[in-house]
């Protein structure tokens, strides 16, 4: 059961990897009252984009600002 407010949601991002176009699909569950993000699942087109953000904590913690920036100005709308 959710508590109020809390929303499960999905957000594809795209990337250009090694010349392709990749896509990364995040599953998230988030917490408007914290701005917490609990990430379900993440599916990816290219087995080398999930190595360029699962093994790169700076990418990683930049798409989180991203989709947190995303979930805030919803929020706001």
């Amino acid at each position: 059961m959710q508590s109020s407010g809390v929303r499960r949601g999905k957000v594809a991002l795209n990337f250009r990897v090694q010349g392709k176009k990749s896509t990364a699909l995040f599953y998230y569950r988030y917490d408007p009252k914290d701005q917490a993000i609990d990430y379900i699942d993440i599916e990816y087109t290219e087995p080398a984009l999930k190595t360029l953000i699962e093994d790169n904590r700076k990418m990683m913690e930049r798409v989180d600002i991203y989709i947190r920036n995303l979930l805030v100005k919803q929020e706001k709308i």
